[in-house]
């Protein structure tokens, strides 16, 4: 028989996955820093992919969460803030990784550098605004909790 989700050591258990997930990110993420200094990462950037890796942060994929969270019964400032900051974008050298393997594509590299260059605005982008963000969100929250 398991452990209900009120058991004590399903609560560690979770605290610890948390923790092992935090240091792995960071690991990646200092992995990727590396990549972008020393592999060249950014050797095939121009105009056009960095235009692209704006449209694809600020409309694109805000744009699409926005048609996903559609059917949910939330607020349309959390629909936004959900759709706005999305999902961690690491997972993207995986399967870009993975779709290498799989097929020939020309200009692998510059696959590289897009990816590399969204993940890289992302990070900071998001990092930057998370905090404000949640902060007038809890804010209007409050505000429509307190009119009630």
């Amino acid at each position: 028989m398991f452990p209900s989700r009120d058991h004590s050591y399903h609560h560690r258990l979770h605290a610890f996955a948390e923790e092992a997930e935090r240091l792995l990110m960071m690991l990646v993420l200092v992995l990727f820093g590396g990549m972008i200094t020393h592999a060249g990462l950014f050797a095939h950037l121009d105009i056009w992919t960095i235009l692209f890796t704006a449209l694809t942060i600020l409309v694109v994929r805000p744009f699409a969460g926005l048609i996903s969270l559609a059917a949910l019964e939330l607020p349309w400032r959390e629909k936004l803030v959900i759709s706005f900051f999305g999902i961690r974008g690491v997972g993207t050298i995986y399967y870009l990784a993975f779709a290498l393997n799989q097929a020939n594509f020309p200009e692998a590299e510059r696959l590289w550098s897009v990816a590399a260059l969204v993940i890289l605005v992302s990070i900071v982008l998001h990092g930057i605004t998370v905090t404000p963000s949640l902060q007038l969100l809890d804010q209007w929250q409050a505000r429509r909790q307190s009119s009630r």
